[in-house]
């Protein structure tokens, strides 16, 4: 199937690992420039190189999305040096493992801050651009905790929530543009910030970290943890031409953990 991608221009946030990694190689599999930042340069890089083995263009920026400063020279390099930007995705998080009483005023206000309106602040950077060209691709990575409650990372609940109801308001007022905008929901997927979870309910359950795991794929209708890979085919097909009726949604891959009836 042509997706139509060829030749577009991508930023992806959070692009060293995980979710981020798996997005950035599978789009670059269907022949999409690149643009990649995270904090951690060495995996930036690495993933990087991974990415020029497509035969595509890539920019590896350091750079965190809770600075302004950042997100600006992001949009600015990205536009320098390929001349548009037709697809975001943001995936870049912190994070804070934590009950409510465990948390702090400022674990609560960095999490909203780099992830939240870290996303709000690369969408307003990249909106301009999307808009004169009539054409783009909003995609926010927002966990399923938006749809459910949760003990080990409370500030989750709220944070993915907020960008969910964001991504929904921003769709209807951007859709005369030609542009979309959707969130994307992973499930317990494998990925460090998974590892952290499991360890946390190893300790608060007093259980082995197999036995902690186990109990989250028992959980998931599917019998397994979601892959990294499994979130990069809904954000390519998100990304593509063939989504373009498709805006304002929250979509979930979680192998059927979230038991909710969403209409």
């Amino acid at each position: 199937m042509d997706l139509g991608l060829k030749d577009r221009v991508a930023i992806v946030t959070g692009g060293s690992k995980g979710i981020g990694r798996a997005v950035a190689l599978a789009l670059a599999g269907e022949g999409i420039h690149l643009s990649l930042t995270a904090r951690e340069l060495e995996s930036l890089n690495a993933t990087a190189d991974d990415v020029r083995k497509r035969d595509v263009r890539v920019l590896a920026l350091q750079g965190d999305m809770g600075q302004s400063e950042d997100v600006k020279r992001l949009v600015t390099t990205t536009v320098e040096g390929f001349g548009r930007i037709d697809i975001l995705v943001n995936n870049a998080a912190s994070f804070s493992i934590g009950s409510f009483t465990e948390l702090s005023d400022e674990a609560w206000l960095g999490h909203f801050n780099v992830k939240f309106f870290g996303y709000m602040r690369c969408i307003k950077e990249v909106l301009p651009h999307m808009q004169r060209q009539a054409w783009g691709r909003i995609i926010n990575i927002a966990g399923s905790a938006a749809r459910q409650s949760g003990m080990v990372a409370m500030s989750s609940g709220p944070v993915n929530a907020a960008i969910v109801n964001f991504t929904k308001s921003l769709a209807d007022q951007v859709a005369c543009h030609n542009v979309t905008v959707n969130s994307v929901h992973p499930g317990a997927t494998r990925t460090d910030r998974h590892i952290m979870n499991t360890r946390r309910r190893m300790e608060d359950l007093n259980m082995s970290f197999e036995e902690a795991e186990e109990q989250v794929i028992a959980g998931i209708p599917i019998g397994r943890l979601i892959q990294p890979e499994d979130i990069s085919h809904l954000v390519l097909f998100l990304a593509s031409e063939k989504s373009s009726a498709i805006t304002g949604q929250a979509i979930a891959v979680d192998g059927g953990a979230v038991s909710g009836v969403f209409y």
